[in-house]
């Protein structure tokens, strides 16, 4: 209900209402308009000309859809651009003997207009007046038009019409849909290519079909003289039909099929198989043209060529070999750059040709003056190219085009001379060794140079392998694999080489449970693994390079209980591990110098901290935030001191531990061992083993 009373006040914005029924106001200088809204008729009242309206600026437009009536003045001169567009209730129109000129699209969009009559007073008729009038078969045109605009008809379902000789020119879609037109003018109005259909019948006086079958654009249509009887032509698929004469004063007709590339013309409807054909008409008559498709097909061979097409396609070349049908259209051309062209096999000399296959077809380019070269373009294992070469290849052979295709499980990595794209197109010019390269996983693609990702839906499994720099990141609010078909992966595997992890690349893989890390990790960069939910377990290799952690890295993964932070890390960002609720336990190695506000906010769970950090790690007022204040925070015994003087440690559960080490004191006293997380390992044989002999994987 309240839209309706604003609807309506809208609508009555500036106008008046003489009653509760009815809506009026002013449509013209002297010109006045009401609606009742119970019989939903409009009456224009007054004289002169209507006011131009824009595309939905008429008074009446929300209602227009409503008026089922219109009541047009014997004193209108003019109706105004848009005045009636929508309309698609209105049913008939009367337009009164005085109007001179009807606006551009004024009447579009009345759908349910059947009839209309345009007076002999109207002398000018706007572009698309009665554009998409689907309804419209019947119209009667004014004796004083001289032109019909763009689309005056457009859409408009028109059976047929009378074109008056006052009329001179027709324009683009005027009577795009119209079957039969009937010209009173012995001269061709100026048409276009598109003012009819291709298979209207066009009318024309006796004494001038000579005349239209010699004029521009009219020569192409179906001209026939004003006969005594009625004639229709049609065609069926697979060809064309067309009158290409006629003779008035002995009711002839000459009509005549044309078949389409791979059919052919089989006979008219009426049993007659004359082509050209023609007709004396002794009372009306309608003839269809009919077709069968041609199923004969012939080899083609063709060689030397630099591009070629057919009814299969665009080819490039140098070769091409295939079956061609009957009657199918062949063109191809010489290639420009292979030595001098000396002609075809069959005798041809031109450069470009245009043949016509009716029979088993070979034909080959000569050359003169052309250089060769050993080429070797071959794939690797688990996969193939769409064209393959090992061997002699001339200049003539222009450019090699080819496409890596990846076995089923696997996707293109590589090509041999570095190259990333699947498709390559190889101008000859030297020897040339290419091999495409494969790598397991059905998709893949690149952060860098040298360092590229793959994606196993089997295993359901994220790899990162090779060495550098990921140059590629997330979008922000979306995370890199997020925009990629790897939405489903649980694993993450990053192999030794890369040296980063960057911004938002893992972002939102909601069914990541796992992430295994490599040691030559530096940097896990911000938003990393942010809103991974379903993340249980995060694993860092030993050694490991990590010195940093940032903003928001493993934000909301809610889930995350297992992360051992590895020695080295010096800087945790803010918010990097907030919201991670199930987080049980947290082990600071001795390196640590910084961890940013929020860093373990609402990480409720966490029931012990150990710092290994002999001097206290700089942290803010809500790094521990919702952090229960009872929670023990083992420290080396002795800083307990240091961390209780803190603004911030010393607000918390602070407890003193023979295990929470200073690693700077062993490393000191046991110079070939390793120290993490306070713990003494020992290096052998590339293993590395606890005190007791257990070997740490």
């Amino acid at each position: 209900m309240k839209h309706y009373v604003f609807t309506l006040l809208v609508l009555l914005a500036g106008i008046g209402t003489a009653s509760a029924n009815i809506i009026n106001g002013t449509c013209g200088d002297n010109l006045n308009w009401s609606y009742d809204t119970n019989n939903h008729s409009l009456v224009i009242s007054g004289t002169g000309d209507m006011y131009d309206y824009g595309y939905s600026s008429c008074p009446w437009n929300t209602i227009a859809s409503s008026i089922t009536s219109v009541t047009l003045p014997s004193g209108l001169t003019r109706i105004g651009n848009y005045a009636f567009k929508d309309c698609n209730n209105l049913t008939d129109i009367s337009i009164p003997e005085g109007v001179i000129s009807i606006g551009d699209y004024s009447f579009e969009n009345c759908y349910d207009i059947t009839s209309v009559v345009l007076p002999n007073s109207v002398v000018e008729l706007g572009s698309g007046a009665f554009e998409n009038c689907g309804d419209l078969s019947n119209v009667e045109l004014s004796n004083s038009l001289t032109q019909l605009p763009w689309g005056a008809f457009y859409l408009s379902e028109i059976k047929q019409i009378t074109i008056p000789a006052s009329i001179t020119a027709i324009g683009e879609h005027a009577l795009d849909r119209c079957e039969n037109v009937y010209l009173e003018s012995s001269v061709p109005a100026t048409i276009y290519s598109n003012t009819f259909k291709s298979d209207v019948l066009i009318h024309v006086p006796c004494c001038s079909v000579s005349t239209y079958l010699s004029a521009p654009i009219w020569q192409f249509l179906n001209i026939i003289g004003n006969m005594d009887y009625e004639f229709s032509l049609n065609a069926d698929e697979g060809g064309t039909a067309r009158i290409t004469n006629s003779v008035c004063a002995a009711n002839t007709i000459v009509i005549e099929a044309t078949a389409e590339t791979g059919y052919r013309f089989t006979g008219w409807s009426d049993g007659n198989t004359d082509n050209p054909r023609a007709i004396v008409l002794t009372a009306d008559k309608s003839v269809t043209a009919q077709f069968e498709r041609l199923y004969t097909e012939y080899q083609v061979n063709l060689s030397g060529f630099s591009y070629m097409e057919c009814e299969q396609g665009t080819f490039y070349g140098p070769t091409w070999s295939g079956q061609i049908l009957e009657g199918s259209h062949f063109y191809f051309r010489a290639i420009s750059d292979c030595g001098t062209f000396a002609g075809w096999s069959d005798g041809s000399e031109e450069s470009y040709r245009n043949i016509q296959i009716t029979s088993d077809t070979t034909i080959s380019a000569n050359y003169t003056g052309i250089e060769t070269y050993q080429v070797s373009i071959t794939a690797g294992e688990h996969g193939s190219l769409t064209y393959s070469k090992v061997g002699a290849v001339t200049t003539c052979e222009g450019l090699i085009q080819t496409r890596a295709i990846p076995d089923e499980g696997y996707h293109f990595y590589k090509w041999s001379d570095g190259n990333k794209n699947a498709w390559r197109e190889i101008e000859v010019t030297e020897d040339v060794t290419l091999v495409a390269y494969f790598a397991k996983g059905e998709r893949g693609g690149w952060f860098g140079e040298d360092l590229s990702w793959s994606y196993e839906s089997d295993i359901r499994q994220i790899t990162v392998r090779g060495t550098g720099e990921m140059t590629e990141h997330g979008y922000g609010y979306i995370g890199y694999f997020e925009q990629d078909e790897c939405v489903d992966a649980t694993k993450v595997l990053i192999e030794e080489g890369a040296t980063n992890i960057s911004q938002s690349i893992f972002k939102s893989l909601r069914h990541l449970q796992t992430a295994e890390i490599a040691g030559s990790i530096t940097r896990i960069e911000e938003s990393a693994f942010e809103d991974c939910r379903s993340l249980e377990k995060v694993t860092f290799a030993t050694p490991s390079a990590l010195n940093n952690i940032g903003d928001w890295a493993f934000y909301n993964c809610h889930t995350l209980q297992n992360i051992v932070i590895p020695e080295n890390v010096m800087e945790i960002g803010n918010g990097a591990f907030y919201g991670c609720t199930y987080l049980t336990e947290l082990i600071l190695p001795a390196s640590v110098q910084a961890i940013g506000d929020n860093a373990f906010a609402l990480c409720s769970r966490l029931n012990k901290i150990t710092s290994n950090a002999v001097v206290p790690p700089a942290i803010a007022d809500k790094t521990f935030f919702e952090v229960n204040k009872l929670t023990p925070v083992y420290v080396p015994k002795n800083s307990v001191s240091s961390y209780k003087a803190d603004l911030y440690w010393g607000r918390m559960n602070i407890v003193g531990s023979e295990t929470a080490v200073d690693n700077s004191v062993l490393k000191a006293a046991f110079p070939h061992k390793l120290f993490i997380n306070g713990q003494v390992l020992i290096m052998r044989g590339g293993k590395t083993y606890t005190l007791q002999g257990v070997e740490v994987r």
